[in-house]
């Protein structure tokens, strides 16, 4: 029953929490572990003054060594510490349910992703503030926070970032990978094909151009996560923070209105509830990201009241916004086979070759596993001019991007990227351009299946529903092509004939048949249904508690309270306002930076009434 971990600290398995019943323990209770709870439990616990508890479902990442190495982080998916979540059948997707996997052990999701920081475009975060009625969060409120969260480490192959928009002195260690030989050609095509280069996509000059992305891997070639980064030992030694592995939240304890407490059940047993309750001036703030925080609010009878009397929940106050506006990025890998010695994916599907690499980088001499995978992309629009799609040829798009900020993100990887890295067949060599969709039109929602807390809940993040999402990823293939039969890139490449891209196995030929494909030779209508056949997510759920100005148009205000319940916030990608152009670890961070403060200010004021 629950866990037992030997590095000292305060990280205690749930069987062993004693609490007497009714008691006021905690000041500040955190429900999950991901990157905005860590930071939450470290910045919330300075000075010794307010009493934390931090609550995670999954376990202690010390002990998780796929978590440490960057190149490793495909081989936590489907296992202990995924959350393994699936989608409903989607509709415009050949029915197909999407795998989605969120991180279950401390740091979330920050402990299992493929490790890029990037902070997002500017005007995501402006749009947020004038157009989503999220005033103060717009980019020159999150900028500070951004900073003083990260400490970047330059190096000599990108001497030209300007240092003065990243932070030194931060818990959270970023820097760039060595690149891979093959992705600098990526790099230089992306601008034969019209996509300039920028020095840094970290910038308040926005996001779009080409380059190497910046990663989350600290100086000994280690994962950085939430929790590496503020979940030190030193950190975890306050004797004012609690952190506890292995239980399950079951509800927010409500009384008259307010948040008190919350109730806890064994994770692997199911059963030991405790109640845990905050102190009068206390509050409870949960951030388990965008699927488990609009269930648990449901649970807590925090909903749409139509939903939650379906499936046998008292409606406390009825919050038509809570799981609704559900928003994700849509990914699509073509595998492009290259000449031998280009790919790295002999570390996956060679365990003779990858034991150097692996003992290399245990002995603490980084090497090729302090790579992340995902190491070049370009930014770019679907309506640029340059790229020739106006015409009857493509038909009609009108992009969902704001101006200044891109539509479509093509990374590359220097491995052959297939299911999510479960496959690894002998004959893979190859790499994989990835085109990704960053602005959707279409939404999606987050509801119960039943009143019962271990039965996962639906998740409809109906995909392509707004027809403009198809056409832009459509095009956004047709770059990835365009990009790949470049120079200097296409010299790296053993190309063959290519045929209908439509084959639907595990195997060779299905793996390279897109990146095989000459963009001339394929309609819209076979590079769609082939997209319809292999676009899955690129982890970024979020917004499904979107914050706004009333209960009519979201689920928390502008302080991230809940409407109408004292005493309980959200933080994490669900209160999101709309989708970032980009990734959303560090967008994350910064807007739990920025609650850090706003609580800490509402905890102070209310000792001084």
């Amino acid at each position: 029953m629950g866990y037992v971990f030997s590095r000292p600290s305060d990280v205690k398995p749930f069987a062993y929490l004693s609490i007497p019943a009714g008691s006021q323990q905690y000041d500040i209770i955190l429900v999950g572990a991901g990157p905005a709870g860590c930071v939450l439990a470290n910045r919330l616990s300075e000075g010794g003054k307010y009493r934390v508890l931090l609550i995670e479902a999954g376990v202690d990442n010390s002990k998780e060594t796929f978590t440490k190495i960057p190149a490793t982080w495909a081989r936590t998916l489907w296992t202990g510490i995924d959350w393994q979540y699936y989608t409903t059948p989607q509709k415009h997707l050949d029915g197909r349910s999407l795998f989605w996997p969120r991180g279950k052990v401390l740091g979330g999701s920050s402990s299992i992703n493929a490790l890029i920081y990037h902070c997002g475009a500017p005007a995501d975060f402006d749009a947020w503030a004038e157009e989503e009625g999220a005033a103060g969060w717009g980019y020159k409120d999150l900028a500070p926070y951004f900073r003083l969260s990260e400490t970047y480490t330059p190096k000599e192959h990108h001497a030209d970032v300007d240092q003065t928009h990243r932070g030194t002195s931060g818990p959270w260690q970023t820097s760039f990978s060595p690149p891979t030989p093959v992705l600098q050609k990526y790099v230089s095509a992306a601008q034969t094909v019209g996509i300039p280069y920028t020095p840094d996509l970290n910038t308040p000059a926005g996001t779009e151009g080409v380059n190497q992305l910046s990663t989350f891997i600290d100086q000994k070639g280690h994962r950085s996560s939430g929790a590496t980064a503020y979940l030190t030992p030193d950190v975890l030694t306050r004797e004012n923070l609690t952190v506890l592995t292995g239980a399950r939240c079951t509800r927010v304890l409500l009384l008259e209105g307010k948040a008190v407490g919350v109730e806890l059940v064994d994770e692997q047993s199911r059963t030991v509830a405790k109640e845990v309750y905050v102190s009068e001036g206390g509050e409870v703030i949960v951030c388990a990201g965008a699927v488990n925080t609009p269930q648990l609010l449901m649970l807590s009878g925090l909903g749409p009241k139509e939903e939650l009397e379906k499936v046998g929940v008292q409606c406390v106050r009825d919050l038509p916004m809570v799981g609704k506006n559900l928003q994700d990025h849509l990914q699509t890998c073509i595998c492009i086979r290259t000449k031998p010695g280009r790919s790295l994916d002999f570390l996956a599907t060679s365990p003779l070759q990858s034991l150097f690499p692996l003992v290399q980088w245990m002995l603490g001499f980084k090497g090729l596993l302090t790579r992340n995978g995902a190491e070049v992309a370009a930014f770019c629009r679907m309506d640029d001019p340059k790229f020739g799609f106006d015409g009857p040829t493509h038909g009609e798009y009108k992009s969902n991007a704001h101006p200044g900020t891109p539509d479509m993100e093509i990374i590359a990887a220097p491995v052959s990227f297939v299911n999510h890295g479960a496959v690894k067949g002998p004959w893979m060599r190859g790499i994989t351009i990835d085109p990704v969709l960053l602005q959707p039109k279409s939404k999606g929602w987050v509801t119960l299946r039943s009143n019962d807390v271990w039965e996962y809940p639906e998740i409809e993040p109906n995909y392509f529903s707004d027809p403009s999402d198809y056409q832009c990823l459509v095009r956004g293939v047709r770059v990835a092509l365009r990009i790949a039969r470049s120079s200097p890139l296409v010299e790296e490449f053993d190309l063959r004939t290519g045929k209908h891209p439509n084959v639907c196995k595990d195997t060779e030929e299905d793996c390279y048949n897109m990146g095989d494909s000459k963009e001339e030779d394929l309609s819209d209508e076979e590079i769609g249904e082939w997209v319809k056949r292999k676009a899955e997510t690129l982890y970024h759920p979020c917004c499904s508690a979107r914050m706004g100005k009333s209960p009519e148009d979201s689920a928390v205000d502008l302080e991230l309270r809940v409407h109408g319940i004292d005493r309980l916030r959200l933080v994490d990608t669900s209160v999101f306002p709309r989708i970032v152009s980009g990734h959303t670890t560090a967008p994350v961070i910064a807007v739990a930076e920025k609650a850090a403060v706003l609580i800490r200010s509402a905890l102070a004021g209310r000792e001084g009434k």
